[in-house]
Order: C-alpha cells, then structure tokens, then sequence
C-alpha cells in the first residue's frame, strides 16, 4: 500500500495532515505524557538488534534444535549467547 492509497482509506489528505501536524511545528503539542525514545523502540526497552553471519550448516542445525524446542531459531542464538557471557563471568 503506498502513501496514497493508505490516506484514502482512513479518510486523509494534505490539509488534515497540516492540520495534525501543527501543534508539533509550533512546539506545544500534547503528547499525554510518558517518556519520548528516540531511535529504535528495541534500545528504548533495553534490547538491541545484531546481524550475525554463520555457516549455513551452523544455522540449520540452529533451525533443527529450535522446531524440536517449539521456539524461534533466534531463541536458540540468544541461549548459546548468554551460556557463553556466563562463562567468561
């Protein structure tokens, strides 16, 4: 769905967006309190993402102990990197 098709179905167009946005421009928009992140919403809770390469063999043995599990292969990379922290503790 690109911008278009997206403001027609819930009923926008570009004044109403002008319209939205102004009281932010100004600087006295009322967020409703709480605290405002900036950056990824992962940071803000205490989590970051990382990319990490392995063997392709690596990650289908990976992908083989975490169907057995019934969990997310990324489950299975976060166990193997806490068991390796705790070691170096």
């Amino acid at each position: 769905m690109d911008v278009s098709e997206y403001m027609k179905k819930h009923g926008l167009d570009d004044a109403s967006l002008d319209a939205m946005a102004e009281p932010y421009e100004r600087g006295d928009y009322e967020s409703g309190g709480g605290e405002v992140y900036a950056g990824s919403h992962i940071d803000a809770v205490g989590k970051r993402r990382v990319t990490v390469i392995y063997d392709a063999s690596a990650t289908k043995r990976a992908e083989a102990i975490a169907r057995r599990r019934g969990v997310r292969p990324s489950e299975i990379y976060r166990d193997a990197l806490d068991y390796y922290l705790a070691a170096q503790s």
